[in-house]
């Protein structure tokens, strides 16, 4: 994105309107001195008037004023102007010469011809020059001034601007707006300060929750996962088989949902790495292994055992434990994952969803009514996917259910 600097815009701005009021106070000195030169010749015309109408026979006292009776005495240049413009009192013509004309009472008509007293015409170069100096010097001023205000006024704000850009990963300074003056300036890096301390010290919290839950929440999980397998390796009894798979299956829940949202909260510790796809799916297939030979269901896997991907190892086991977890507990039918052109799709028979459950799939808490879990997984696969730049979607319609990645 291109930058623009306040200083030079303000700088413009001000040359700009020093440009443009110049322009219009020079304009409206040439107006204003035109009027005064017109309205000069069109009194000495009145005083003629007055003059020659007390008798016929009286004539203009001035040289340049002359009295005609009709105006077909009038020089031809004059008279092919009035014959087109009856009402002119004032004409120019091409050889240079300037007419001020006034109509008698009596139709007679008194003719100035006032080519040598226009002192407008023959200074206006002068003025010109005069007006284009002083614009020089009242715009150089102006910058000057305008230069020295934006330095005094702008120089706060610009330390601001490089103490934020050259911020390294631990934050800004603590306590560096106490070197501010106090203004609008002072304020924003007062609040910038505040701000970036309540931020460190969230950081810092949400730091020491995920390391204290990772180890506080991993280790009994494991325990309890540990002494699910060996109650499964004892004799029980019928009643007694569907309560440790009601608990396996919640364990295996809250391992994949753990594991996703440790894999977001410490994203910054994850290294990309080439992951062999196939191995990892077979890995996420297998906790579920029992399930499926339980119920009977046809497991496919078409995915090329060479074909990597380049992710955090802890993310790629936590989005296809998510998928294959769905795609066990919520559907029946064939298990199909296979991958073409990139696109890894997870299928299986299963109820379609409605409109409003496809609309708010990927938001937290969202579960279909016969969900036994806590309507997270979905939302964490697709975090960790936008996180990764891995595109993920969900197809459902009559026949199938269907998980997409696009690596």
């Amino acid at each position: 994105m291109t930058r623009h600097s306040l200083k030079y815009r303000l700088l413009l701005s001000l040359t700009l309107t020093t440009c443009l009021t110049a322009l219009l106070f020079g304009m409206v000195s040439f107006l204003f001195a035109y009027n005064i030169e017109d309205s000069f010749f069109e009194r000495i015309l009145e005083d003629e008037a007055i003059r020659v109408s007390q008798t016929s026979n009286s004539a203009p006292h001035l040289p340049f004023v002359t009295l005609y009776t009709d105006l077909q005495q009038l020089p031809d240049a004059l008279q092919s102007v009035l014959a087109a413009e009856p009402q002119r009192k004032e004409i120019g013509v091409d050889d240079g010469r300037h007419f001020h004309l006034k109509r008698l009472d009596d139709g007679r008509l008194l003719v100035a011809e006032v080519s040598d007293y226009l002192i407008v015409r023959k200074i206006k170069g002068g003025m010109l020059k005069f007006l284009l100096i002083c614009l020089s010097l009242v715009l150089l001023l102006a910058l000057l001034l305008a230069l020295s205000i934006a330095n005094r006024l702008l120089k706060p704000l610009f330390r601001l601007t490089q103490v934020i850009e050259t911020a390294t990963e631990s934050g800004l300074p603590k306590g560096f707006a106490n070197a501010y003056p106090n203004n609008e300036i002072g304020i924003l890096a007062q609040a910038l300060d505040t701000q970036m301390q309540r931020i460190d010290a969230f950081i810092q919290r949400e730091q020491q929750f995920t390391r204290d839950v990772s180890h506080e929440l991993r280790t009994p999980l494991t325990v309890f996962c540990g002494a699910l397998t060996l109650l499964n390796q004892t004799q029980l009894d019928d009643r007694q088989v569907e309560l440790v798979t009601r608990l396996n299956n919640g364990s295996e829940k809250m391992q994949c949902c753990l594991q996703g949202l440790l894999a977001l909260a410490r994203e910054e510790n994850l290294v990309p790495v080439q992951l062999n796809l196939r191995f990892a799916i077979e890995q996420a297939l297998l906790p579920h292994l029992q399930h499926l030979t339980e119920q009977d269901r046809l497991v496919s896997v078409e995915v090329d055992g060479q074909f990597t991907v380049t992710l955090p190892s802890a993310v790629l086991d936590a989005v296809l434990s998510n998928l294959v977890g769905n795609a066990v507990s919520h559907g029946y039918g064939e298990l199909r994952i296979e991958l073409r052109d990139r696109q890894l799709l997870i299928a299986n028979q299963g109820p379609m969803l409605s409109a409003e459950l496809h609309d708010t799939l990927f938001d937290s808490g969202t579960k279909g009514p016969d969900s036994q879990g806590l309507g997270m997984g979905l939302s964490i696969v697709k975090r960790l996917c936008d996180s990764y730049q891995v595109h993920f979607e969900f197809r459902s319609d009559k026949q199938n259910n269907s998980a997409v990645l696009v690596f």
